[in-house]
């Protein structure tokens, strides 16, 4: 009996003390060195969300260190008596670059009250390795525009050397700490890019975010719970937004790479306003996918999605067309709405095409069963196909639309200026065939 009554009060005693109870450590109990491999990345599967671990779960405890070797460990930091905020991080993932301000202004607010630390994992977005989110290549047109083009890291040191590249190029007010060379972090508390966790001072999960601080989730809210302060979740919406197409609406490149089409959404109005984006419409050759990109970038299978853009700010949208080796052309038809206002909408058609690879190559059958001739052109051509068409459009090598042309087989092109060009076979609106190129004498 007295030792049944020993191993209960053992048992109650961090209770009974405030001390945290956390289930085991996930592992590293020791620094990695600089050439610790990291290990295989195990390709996810769609969704990202709806991962990891619930709210109202113990956590489990870890250490991780940050690039100058002082580590972090979770148990201490609640035994501290503050709670903890933990966001992933990676410098490839737009999404957290963008989140950066909002993390910056939680330190400054509740840096009192509240630990905050970041944990940087795998690269979302690497240059030219396969996404561990998506499958595919997909460097994303953000991080091409800014030259944030990186590999994904093969070893413990490369980790922080693309980590030290981050923390030159942002000011960023949390501290950072590497998940291990197996990525420990990252296949507990993940696998996503950008989540967020919340946690009291006894070890339970207050909150997860599937993404840190995206409607309708919102992190203040949840911090204020937490501490017990007043809390106004309110929002108010009514704003209106616009849209321009920022690019053309074909988009081109070589095979087995990624097509980006870019939209701007801009709310002008003094309120926020919600919208929501819909993939209308699709046709994409064999082995082909496509994405939404706005807040976040979505999965391929993802054909409605909500943004909520600020008052006065404005909203980047991305359509990516993911095209395996071998000729083709894709499309889609997305519409954009506003959720206070059906009147303030729009709709757009955006194309894919890619030609293949520098040298020849076999097209496949579908592409096959396309022909335009003569090639080169002088003034008439005709295209042939299994699909009937009313019109081509006819677009340069830069991807720039220079002319629709109506007709069923035969096509004039009197007017347009030596050189190479593509052309697109339609029925009304919609695309039947492949981007077909020919040469204009």
């Amino acid at each position: 009996m007295r030792s049944s009554l020993l191993s209960f009060a053992l048992l109650i005693a961090p209770l009974l003390s405030g001390q945290p109870v956390l289930l085991p450590s996930i592992g590293i109990s020791t620094l990695p060195g600089n050439d610790d491999p990291v290990c295989t990345l195990p390709l996810q599967t769609p969704p990202i969300t709806s991962v990891g671990r619930d709210a109202g779960e113990t956590a489990a405890d870890f250490t991780l260190y940050d690039r100058d070797g002082n580590a972090f460990n979770l148990h201490d930091a609640l035994a501290a008596g503050k709670p903890v905020l933990m966001i992933s991080a990676s410098y490839t993932c737009p999404v957290f670059r963008n989140k950066v301000p909002s993390i910056n202004s939680v330190v400054a607010t509740y840096g009192d009250e509240l630990t905050t630390v970041i944990i940087y994992t795998v690269e979302a977005h690497p240059d030219q390795d396969i996404s561990p989110y998506f499958g595919v290549v997909n460097t994303g047109a953000q991080n091409i525009s800014a030259g944030i083009l990186y590999r994904q890291p093969t070893t413990y040191g490369e980790r922080k050397d693309v980590l030290d590249a981050l923390t030159l190029d942002m000011q960023i007010d949390a501290p950072i700490y590497l998940d291990g060379p197996c990525n420990e972090w990252w296949d507990y508390y993940g696998p996503q890019p950008n989540n967020a966790y919340l946690i009291d001072t006894t070890g339970v999960l207050f909150a997860h975010h599937d993404w840190y601080d995206k409607d309708p989730e919102n992190i203040i809210c949840d911090i204020d719970s937490l501490l017990g302060n007043p809390v106004d979740c309110t929002t108010t919406l009514g704003g209106s937004f616009t849209f321009e197409l920022t690019g053309n609406d074909t988009v081109y490149g070589a095979d087995a790479t990624t097509l980006t089409a870019e939209c701007l959404l801009t709310n002008p109005a003094t309120s926020d306003v919600q919208v929501r984006v819909v993939r209308m419409n699709m046709q994409l050759p064999t082995g082909w996918s496509s994405s939404l990109c706005m807040d976040i970038c979505y999965q391929t299978d993802t054909i409605t999605a909500y943004v909520t853009i600020p008052a006065g700010d404005e909203q980047h949208f991305y359509n990516y067309f993911y095209s395996p080796p071998s000729v083709g052309t894709g499309y889609v038809r997305v519409g954009f709405r506003n959720m206070d206002d059906d009147t303030n909408g729009f709709t757009q058609r955006l194309w894919g095409i890619n030609n293949g690879p520098t040298s020849t190559e076999e097209h496949s059958d579908a592409i096959d069963a396309w022909r335009l001739y003569p090639d080169p052109v002088t003034d008439v051509f005709n295209v042939q196909g299994p699909q009937r068409t009313d019109r081509i459009r006819i677009f340069d090598l830069s991807g720039r639309t220079v002319a629709t042309i109506a007709g069923t087989n035969s096509f004039v092109i009197l007017d347009r200026e030596p050189g190479g060009y593509f052309a697109l076979p339609m029925l009304g609106h919609e695309l039947v065939g492949p981007g077909l190129r020919f040469m204009k004498l």
